[in-house]
């Protein structure tokens, strides 16, 4: 009976165990630690794209704003170009992204702006510019992006978001960079395994 129930409990604890180091967090360039935007609306929704520029909040003048956010379980890459208001002259970019899928763009502010490697995007100082692009695997992603054909501007800056309600901490980065999901091994993960290796060690003694 007694080794049935340790059975029982070691195999629940491993269980949780699993979850934990399965836990993931998100990575740009592969070394700095990002946070999500939580979102309680759609991405579309969130974007709020009317008179031709996106309202977020976050836009920049002359300047690419990027920054990953959650909605329902599902992640979106998006991407700010400019804030509308400032007098400027035609300003353009282009972004590849590794892995396009044009099936995975939910908002693009002008459809012909998308093409088989990603954005091509051309505008004035009416408007801002910028998609948002969801990632398929959640869990699991090494995406690449390069910017090119940059004119009328030359600031590229990554969003990360805590819990803590604060504003978002800024990471300024340059024209090629990229963004992953890496597996994490909580503490917490180690402390249980750490309990779980106790625990059989003692009942082996009590035997």
């Amino acid at each position: 009976m007694k080794t049935k129930f340790l059975n029982i409990a070691l195999a629940s604890m491993l269980l949780v165990v699993s979850n934990l180091a399965n836990a993931g967090l998100i990575t740009l360039n592969n070394s700095t630690e990002i946070g999500v935007l939580s979102l309680s609306e759609s991405f579309k929704s969130f974007y709020d794209y009317r008179r031709a520029s996106s309202h977020t909040g976050y836009e920049q003048e002359a300047t690419a704003v990027m920054f990953l956010a959650e909605h329902n379980g599902a992640l979106a890459l998006y991407t700010l170009l400019d804030a509308s208001g400032t007098k400027h002259n035609k300003r353009t970019a282009s972004l590849a992204i590794s892995d396009f899928d044009l099936a995975n763009v939910l908002l693009v502010d002008d459809s012909s702006e998308k093409n088989k490697n990603g954005f091509r995007w051309k505008w004035v100082d009416c408007c801002t510019d910028g998609m948002i692009y969801e990632i398929d695997d959640v869990d699991n992603f090494d995406i690449d992006l390069e910017f090119s054909n940059v004119s009328g501007f030359s600031d590229f800056k990554f969003l990360s978001f805590s819990d803590s309600g604060k504003g978002p901490v800024e990471f300024d980065i340059s024209n090629s960079f990229s963004i992953q999901s890496v597996s994490e091994p909580t503490t917490l993960a180690i402390f249980a395994l750490a309990i779980i290796g106790l625990a059989a060690r003692r009942f082996k003694k009590v035997s």
